[in-house]
C-alpha cells in the first residue's frame, strides 16, 4: 500500500473516453473532443491521419486523430448551447 500525503485530492472518478484507435472509427457528423485546443467539436471531414472539425460559430480546424476522444454527454450540449449563443450575438440581443 502507498501512503498519500493527507491533503492531496482524490482521485478523479469521472469517466474518460478513450482516444480513437484509428481514424477509420471516426465519422462525419460525430461530435468528438480535441484535447489540443480543449474543446468539442462536429467532424466535417477525415483527410487521412487528420479530422476536419467545426464549431457553430464558423471557427474549422484540423486535428490529428490521436488529439481525439469520443465526446461526454455534456460536451455534445455544448455545441446547441454555443449555436444558441452566437446566434443570439449576431442579432445583437444579449
Amino acid at each position: 500500500m502507498t501512503a498519500r500525503h493527507p491533503n492531496a485530492a482524490p482521485k478523479s472518478r469521472a469517466r474518460r473516453t478513450a482516444a480513437f484507435d484509428a481514424p477509420a472509427g471516426i465519422r462525419p457528423g460525430a461530435v468528438v473532443f480535441d484535447r489540443t485546443y480543449d474543446m468539442p467539436g462536429t467532424v466535417r471531414e477525415v483527410d487521412g491521419a487528420f479530422v476536419v472539425l467545426d464549431r457553430p460559430t464558423g471557427m474549422t480546424w484540423r486535428a490529428h486523430y490521436r488529439h481525439l476522444r469520443r465526446a461526454t454527454a455534456w460536451e455534445h450540449r455544448q455545441l446547441p448551447a454555443l449555436a444558441r449563443l452566437h446566434a443570439q450575438r449576431l442579432r445583437g440581443v444579449g
